[in-house]
Protein backbone atom coordinates (compact mmCIF):
# COMPACT_ATOMS: atom_id res chain seq x y z
CA UNK A 1 0.00 0.00 0.00
CA UNK A 2 1.15 3.53 -0.74
CA UNK A 3 1.94 5.90 2.09
CA UNK A 4 0.37 9.31 2.68
CA UNK A 5 1.67 11.91 5.08
CA UNK A 6 -1.32 13.91 6.33
CA UNK A 7 -0.49 17.03 8.31
CA UNK A 8 -3.03 18.54 10.69
CA UNK A 9 -4.80 15.20 11.22
CA UNK A 10 -4.50 15.02 15.00
CA UNK A 11 -7.41 14.96 17.48
CA UNK A 12 -7.78 18.72 17.15
CA UNK A 13 -7.58 18.65 13.37
CA UNK A 14 -10.60 19.58 11.30
CA UNK A 15 -10.18 18.82 7.61
CA UNK A 16 -7.23 16.52 8.30
CA UNK A 17 -9.32 14.46 10.68
CA UNK A 18 -11.94 13.73 8.03
CA UNK A 19 -9.27 12.94 5.43
CA UNK A 20 -7.68 10.47 7.84
CA UNK A 21 -11.03 8.74 8.35
CA UNK A 22 -11.68 8.57 4.60
CA UNK A 23 -8.27 7.16 3.57
CA UNK A 24 -7.80 4.90 6.59
CA UNK A 25 -8.32 1.59 4.75
CA UNK A 26 -6.95 2.70 1.39
CA UNK A 27 -3.41 3.82 2.20
CA UNK A 28 -0.85 3.56 4.95
CA UNK A 29 -1.36 6.84 6.79
CA UNK A 30 1.33 8.78 8.63
CA UNK A 31 -0.25 11.48 10.79
CA UNK A 32 2.32 12.95 13.18
CA UNK A 33 1.32 15.53 15.75
CA UNK A 34 3.05 18.90 15.84
CA UNK A 35 5.07 17.59 18.79
CA UNK A 36 6.27 14.61 16.76
CA UNK A 37 7.04 16.67 13.67
CA UNK A 38 7.51 20.44 13.85
CA UNK A 39 6.69 21.49 10.31
CA UNK A 40 8.11 24.97 10.90
CA UNK A 41 11.55 23.41 11.49
CA UNK A 42 13.18 22.66 8.15
CA UNK A 43 15.86 20.45 9.72
CA UNK A 44 13.27 18.26 11.45
CA UNK A 45 11.22 17.91 8.27
CA UNK A 46 14.32 17.03 6.26
CA UNK A 47 15.31 14.36 8.78
CA UNK A 48 11.78 12.94 8.72
CA UNK A 49 11.81 12.49 4.94
CA UNK A 50 15.31 11.02 5.01
CA UNK A 51 14.05 8.30 7.36
CA UNK A 52 10.62 7.74 5.79
CA UNK A 53 9.27 6.61 2.45
CA UNK A 54 6.34 8.84 1.49
CA UNK A 55 4.32 8.60 -1.72
CA UNK A 56 1.95 11.52 -1.20
CA UNK A 57 1.54 14.50 1.09
CA UNK A 58 -1.80 16.08 1.99
CA UNK A 59 -1.03 19.28 3.85
CA UNK A 60 -3.87 20.41 6.12
CA UNK A 61 -1.95 21.96 9.01
CA UNK A 62 -2.34 25.70 9.23
CA UNK A 63 -1.74 28.48 11.71
CA UNK A 64 -4.52 30.94 12.46
CA UNK A 65 -4.36 33.48 15.25
CA UNK A 66 -6.98 32.89 17.94
CA UNK A 67 -6.48 36.30 19.50
CA UNK A 68 -8.91 39.14 18.90
CA UNK A 69 -5.94 41.51 19.13
CA UNK A 70 -3.74 40.15 16.36
CA UNK A 71 -0.99 42.74 16.70
CA UNK A 72 1.27 40.18 18.38
CA UNK A 73 0.40 37.36 16.02
CA UNK A 74 0.38 38.73 12.48
CA UNK A 75 4.03 37.91 11.74
CA UNK A 76 3.61 34.43 13.17
CA UNK A 77 0.46 33.90 11.13
CA UNK A 78 2.42 34.71 7.98
CA UNK A 79 5.72 33.09 8.89
CA UNK A 80 4.44 29.85 10.44
CA UNK A 81 2.24 29.02 7.45
CA UNK A 82 5.03 29.73 5.00
CA UNK A 83 7.64 27.83 6.99
CA UNK A 84 5.40 24.74 7.17
CA UNK A 85 4.70 24.89 3.46
CA UNK A 86 8.28 25.48 2.33
CA UNK A 87 9.70 22.88 4.69
CA UNK A 88 7.47 20.33 2.97
CA UNK A 89 7.99 21.42 -0.62
CA UNK A 90 11.75 21.50 -0.06
CA UNK A 91 11.40 17.70 0.07
CA UNK A 92 9.36 17.47 -3.13
CA UNK A 93 11.91 15.20 -4.79
CA UNK A 94 11.10 12.60 -2.12
CA UNK A 95 7.35 12.29 -2.84
CA UNK A 96 5.19 11.93 -5.94
CA UNK A 97 2.63 14.61 -5.25
CA UNK A 98 1.53 17.09 -2.60
CA UNK A 99 -1.93 18.60 -2.28
CA UNK A 100 -2.62 21.45 0.11
CA UNK A 101 -5.66 23.60 0.81
CA UNK A 102 -5.54 27.19 -0.36
CA UNK A 103 -8.08 29.88 0.44
CA UNK A 104 -10.31 32.37 -1.30
CA UNK A 105 -8.38 34.90 0.79
CA UNK A 106 -5.72 34.65 -1.94
CA UNK A 107 -7.92 37.03 -3.96
CA UNK A 108 -7.78 39.79 -1.29
CA UNK A 109 -10.75 39.91 1.08
CA UNK A 110 -10.69 43.71 1.31
CA UNK A 111 -12.52 43.65 -2.05
CA UNK A 112 -15.62 41.92 -3.35
CA UNK A 113 -14.71 38.42 -4.54
CA UNK A 114 -17.46 37.57 -6.98
CA UNK A 115 -17.50 34.30 -8.94
CA UNK A 116 -13.71 34.49 -9.32
CA UNK A 117 -11.91 32.05 -11.56
CA UNK A 118 -8.37 30.82 -11.20
CA UNK A 119 -7.38 33.22 -13.97
CA UNK A 120 -8.31 36.14 -11.67
CA UNK A 121 -5.50 35.22 -9.27
CA UNK A 122 -2.90 37.95 -8.87
CA UNK A 123 -5.08 40.91 -9.79
CA UNK A 124 -4.89 42.10 -6.18
CA UNK A 125 -2.36 41.15 -3.50
CA UNK A 126 -4.00 40.27 -0.14
CA UNK A 127 -3.40 42.72 2.69
CA UNK A 128 -4.03 40.22 5.52
CA UNK A 129 -1.19 37.92 6.57
CA UNK A 130 -3.08 34.65 6.15
CA UNK A 131 -4.27 35.51 2.64
CA UNK A 132 -0.80 36.74 1.70
CA UNK A 133 0.76 33.47 2.89
CA UNK A 134 -1.70 31.47 0.77
CA UNK A 135 -1.01 33.82 -2.16
CA UNK A 136 2.72 33.11 -1.97
CA UNK A 137 2.07 29.37 -1.74
CA UNK A 138 -0.01 29.44 -4.91
CA UNK A 139 2.75 31.27 -6.77
CA UNK A 140 5.03 28.36 -5.88
CA UNK A 141 2.45 25.67 -6.70
CA UNK A 142 1.84 27.05 -10.19
CA UNK A 143 5.54 26.75 -11.05
CA UNK A 144 6.06 23.39 -9.37
CA UNK A 145 5.98 19.95 -10.95
CA UNK A 146 4.09 18.13 -8.20
CA UNK A 147 2.42 20.58 -5.79
CA UNK A 148 -1.32 21.30 -6.14
CA UNK A 149 -3.62 23.84 -4.51
CA UNK A 150 -7.21 22.83 -3.74
CA UNK A 151 -8.61 26.29 -3.00
CA UNK A 152 -11.48 26.37 -0.51
CA UNK A 153 -13.83 29.24 0.27
CA UNK A 154 -16.62 28.40 2.74
CA UNK A 155 -16.53 24.82 4.05
CA UNK A 156 -19.20 22.67 5.66
CA UNK A 157 -17.66 20.19 8.08
CA UNK A 158 -19.12 18.67 11.22
CA UNK A 159 -15.75 18.95 12.97
CA UNK A 160 -15.43 22.71 12.50
CA UNK A 161 -15.50 24.53 15.82
CA UNK A 162 -18.67 26.45 16.61
CA UNK A 163 -16.56 29.23 18.12
CA UNK A 164 -14.97 29.83 14.70
CA UNK A 165 -17.26 28.55 11.96
CA UNK A 166 -20.53 30.37 11.27
CA UNK A 167 -22.54 27.28 10.24
CA UNK A 168 -21.54 25.30 13.32
CA UNK A 169 -22.18 28.41 15.40
CA UNK A 170 -25.72 28.79 14.08
CA UNK A 171 -26.40 25.09 14.61
CA UNK A 172 -25.43 25.12 18.29
CA UNK A 173 -27.47 28.28 18.86
CA UNK A 174 -30.51 26.57 17.38
CA UNK A 175 -29.95 23.47 19.50
CA UNK A 176 -29.72 25.61 22.64
CA UNK A 177 -32.78 27.64 21.72
CA UNK A 178 -30.86 30.88 21.22
CA UNK A 179 -31.54 33.50 18.52
CA UNK A 180 -29.57 32.88 15.34
CA UNK A 181 -27.56 36.06 15.21
CA UNK A 182 -25.42 37.25 12.30
CA UNK A 183 -23.31 40.39 12.29
CA UNK A 184 -24.16 40.93 8.62
CA UNK A 185 -25.48 38.85 5.77
CA UNK A 186 -23.00 37.77 3.11
CA UNK A 187 -22.93 35.64 -0.03
CA UNK A 188 -20.45 32.74 0.06
CA UNK A 189 -19.33 29.85 -2.08
CA UNK A 190 -19.42 26.71 0.05
CA UNK A 191 -18.42 23.08 -0.32
CA UNK A 192 -19.16 20.06 1.85
CA UNK A 193 -15.73 18.80 2.82
CA UNK A 194 -16.99 15.23 2.38
CA UNK A 195 -17.43 16.00 -1.33
CA UNK A 196 -13.76 17.03 -1.52
CA UNK A 197 -12.47 13.67 -0.27
CA UNK A 198 -13.06 11.64 -3.48
CA UNK A 199 -11.51 14.51 -5.46
CA UNK A 200 -8.37 14.15 -3.36
CA UNK A 201 -8.26 10.43 -4.05
CA UNK A 202 -8.63 11.01 -7.79
CA UNK A 203 -6.00 13.76 -7.78
CA UNK A 204 -3.44 11.59 -6.02
CA UNK A 205 -3.66 8.81 -8.56
CA UNK A 206 -4.19 10.77 -11.79
CA UNK A 207 -2.44 13.49 -13.75
CA UNK A 208 -3.91 16.96 -13.33
CA UNK A 209 -3.96 19.66 -15.97
CA UNK A 210 -3.53 22.58 -13.56
CA UNK A 211 -1.89 23.25 -10.22
CA UNK A 212 -4.72 25.23 -8.58
CA UNK A 213 -8.45 24.60 -8.50
CA UNK A 214 -11.40 26.40 -6.90
CA UNK A 215 -13.32 23.69 -5.05
CA UNK A 216 -16.82 25.09 -4.53
CA UNK A 217 -20.46 24.16 -5.14
CA UNK A 218 -22.16 25.19 -8.36
CA UNK A 219 -23.94 28.12 -6.74
CA UNK A 220 -23.31 30.52 -3.86
CA UNK A 221 -25.57 31.09 -0.85
CA UNK A 222 -26.39 33.83 1.63
CA UNK A 223 -25.67 33.15 5.29
CA UNK A 224 -29.33 33.93 5.91
CA UNK A 225 -30.26 31.08 3.54
CA UNK A 226 -28.32 28.71 5.76
CA UNK A 227 -29.81 30.20 8.92
CA UNK A 228 -33.31 29.51 7.57
CA UNK A 229 -32.36 25.89 6.84
CA UNK A 230 -31.14 25.51 10.43
CA UNK A 231 -34.35 27.04 11.84
CA UNK A 232 -36.31 24.52 9.78
CA UNK A 233 -34.16 21.66 11.07
CA UNK A 234 -34.57 22.75 14.70
CA UNK A 235 -38.35 23.07 14.36
CA UNK A 236 -38.20 25.74 17.10
CA UNK A 237 -39.14 28.75 14.95
CA UNK A 238 -36.23 30.79 16.31
CA UNK A 239 -35.60 34.35 15.28
CA UNK A 240 -32.83 35.19 12.83
CA UNK A 241 -31.13 38.43 13.88
CA UNK A 242 -28.96 40.35 11.41
CA UNK A 243 -27.28 43.21 13.25
CA UNK A 244 -26.07 45.26 10.29
CA UNK A 245 -28.27 45.82 7.25
CA UNK A 246 -27.10 45.21 3.71
CA UNK A 247 -24.62 42.64 2.46
CA UNK A 248 -20.99 42.29 3.45
CA UNK A 249 -18.38 41.81 0.70
CA UNK A 250 -19.20 38.77 -1.42
CA UNK A 251 -16.88 35.75 -1.27
CA UNK A 252 -17.73 33.46 -4.18
CA UNK A 253 -15.95 31.53 -6.91
CA UNK A 254 -16.39 29.71 -10.19
CA UNK A 255 -15.71 25.96 -10.32
CA UNK A 256 -15.53 25.65 -14.12
CA UNK A 257 -11.91 24.50 -14.10
CA UNK A 258 -12.58 21.80 -11.51
CA UNK A 259 -15.78 20.76 -13.28
CA UNK A 260 -13.82 20.22 -16.49
CA UNK A 261 -11.14 18.08 -14.82
CA UNK A 262 -13.06 16.17 -12.12
CA UNK A 263 -16.29 14.23 -11.88
CA UNK A 264 -17.83 16.63 -9.36
CA UNK A 265 -20.78 15.59 -7.24
CA UNK A 266 -22.17 17.92 -4.58
CA UNK A 267 -24.29 17.07 -1.58
CA UNK A 268 -27.40 19.30 -1.47
CA UNK A 269 -26.87 22.26 0.86
CA UNK A 270 -29.66 21.25 3.24
CA UNK A 271 -28.24 17.73 3.61
CA UNK A 272 -24.76 19.10 4.32
CA UNK A 273 -26.01 21.52 6.96
CA UNK A 274 -28.13 18.77 8.49
CA UNK A 275 -25.02 16.64 9.03
CA UNK A 276 -23.46 19.43 11.09
CA UNK A 277 -26.70 20.01 13.00
CA UNK A 278 -27.09 16.31 13.80
CA UNK A 279 -23.45 16.03 14.90
CA UNK A 280 -23.97 18.71 17.55
CA UNK A 281 -27.33 17.25 18.55
CA UNK A 282 -25.53 13.97 19.25
CA UNK A 283 -22.65 15.77 21.00
CA UNK A 284 -24.55 18.44 22.87
CA UNK A 285 -22.23 17.98 25.83
CA UNK A 286 -19.49 19.64 23.74
CA UNK A 287 -21.41 22.92 23.65
CA UNK A 288 -20.30 25.60 26.10
CA UNK A 289 -23.08 28.18 26.00
CA UNK A 290 -20.85 30.87 27.53
CA UNK A 291 -18.34 30.57 24.66
CA UNK A 292 -20.73 30.29 21.73
CA UNK A 293 -19.98 33.85 20.65
CA UNK A 294 -16.37 34.05 21.89
CA UNK A 295 -15.04 34.88 18.44
CA UNK A 296 -17.50 37.67 17.85
CA UNK A 297 -17.24 39.43 21.24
Amino acid sequence: MKKILITGAGPNGITGRLIKEYFNDKYILITPSSKDLDLTNHHNVSQFFNKSTIDYVIHCATFRSTSVDKSHFVDEELESNLRMFYSLVSQSDKFKKMIYFGSGAEFDKTREIVNVSEENFGRSIPTDKYGFAKYIMNLYARKSSNVYNFRLFGTINKYERYTKNVISNLCVKAIKGLPLQLKQDCRFSFVDINDVLPLLEFALENDLQYHDYNIVMNQSYLLSDIARIIVELSDKNQEIEIIKSGLNLEYSASNKRATADFALSFTPLKDSVEQVYNYYCQNEDLIDVLNIDARWK
